[in-house]
């Protein structure tokens, strides 16, 4: 029955999607698009004019792992290029029911691995927004625990990394949250989970052991019923003496950097995103 109802909700988001695209207007003219699909690698270049061959921004889509696609992030994309001066790589996860963790962590894992080859000298950030900030989480514990070449820094939107809903603000904020329902999520979380537990740290990236992460960059709504999960993670990552940044957005709906062509808030976030970063490239000197 929840199966049913996931594989619904995603056609539903899925629809809304194809009908925006219909009316609002498209990512700029001088976007630079290349897909990628070999060797179980599936994603998006996406390159700003000035981004820089030695700068590559890793990104994982939202959508609750049951929707969204990395068509549908280009312009969102295009805008986190054009302020970080990088190249933009947005990972093209299968989704869940028709596929389940940790399938989704190991393509990430295969993409980063693509990334490190095709770019050896560059510096990698990574970033995230909801289910994506999860999956990106997910993916720099994993990295660390695999003795890969680090990521330079990670930012994160709004991340889903605690699928049991233990946050105190599932239920503080589930009637101030725009966008998001605590029901809703939780079928996409049985649903994504297969047969791992809520609290696998593989699915749930919270309850890992959060020493040795790059700096991590946290933004996210006060109403959002996610809200708790970046608080958490905070708490959890400065208990181990890791760098750790997190800004508390007023009166903003999940992921408003979606909203950057209306919202002046959606703007100012992605480019508090490019400051973050500014700091960790080395690199930046030759454009792509």
């Amino acid at each position: 029955m929840r199966t049913a109802t996931v594989e619904q909700l995603g056609r539903h988001f899925q629809d809304c999607l194809v009908k925006m695209e219909g009316v609002l207007p498209g990512p700029p003219k001088d976007i630079d698009v290349t897909t990628i699909n070999q060797n179980g690698v599936k994603g998006d270049w996406v390159l700003a004019p000035g981004a820089h061959r030695d700068r590559v921004y890793f990104f994982s889509h939202g959508g609750g792992y049951v929707w969204g696609s990395a068509k549908a992030y280009h312009d969102l994309a295009y805008r986190l290029s054009k302020a970080s001066k990088a190249q933009v790589f947005l990972l093209d996860y299968d989704l869940a029911p028709g596929a389940q963790a940790p399938v989704q962590i190991e393509q990430g894992l295969a993409a980063y691995d693509y990334v490190v080859n095709e770019y050896p000298d560059a510096d990698i950030v990574m970033g995230g927004d909801s289910a994506g900030g999860g999956l990106t989480h997910a993916l720099a514990l994993a990295i660390r625990n695999s003795g890969r070449k680090a990521p330079v820094a990670v930012a994160l939107i709004a991340p889903w990394i605690d699928l049991t809903g233990a946050g105190d603000s599932m239920k503080s904020n589930m009637w101030k949250d725009a966008l998001l329902d605590p029901r809703g999520i939780s079928y996409a979380a049985d649903v994504y989970r297969g047969e791992l537990s809520a609290d696998d740290p593989r699915c749930s990236p919270l309850f890992a052991d959060q020493q040795g992460l790059p700096p991590i960059f946290l933004q996210v709504g006060e109403d959002e019923i996610l809200l708790d999960d970046s608080v958490r993670l905070e708490a959890k990552i400065k208990a181990t003496g890791g760098s750790v940044r997190l800004d508390i957005w007023p009166k903003v709906h999940h992921v408003w950097h979606f909203s950057a062509r209306m919202m002046p808030e959606g703007r100012r976030a992605i480019l508090d995103i490019a400051k973050f970063f500014e700091p960790h490239w080395t690199s930046g000197r030759g454009q792509a």
